[in-house]
């Protein structure tokens, strides 16, 4: 399976009053959601979306 395809190790979850703010970035390089589970991980991926030297950017631990 490419490495692109594998699912993430835990779902991004929120609930009400939560700290970090977790949720899905339209990435223009994968074609698909990239998620992320703070906005500091969230400005990561906006920058290598960004980057044209990446090929490639997926969510935290996958299996």
């Amino acid at each position: 399976m490419p490495f692109e395809h594998a699912l993430p190790v835990r779902a991004f979850a929120s609930y009400r009053r939560q700290r970090n703010l977790p949720g899905l970035w339209w990435s223009a390089t994968t074609g698909g959601h990239v998620g992320y589970e703070s906005w500091l991980e969230r400005d990561h991926v906006m920058l290598l979306d960004f980057d044209p030297a990446v090929g490639l950017a997926v969510a935290g631990g996958v299996r």
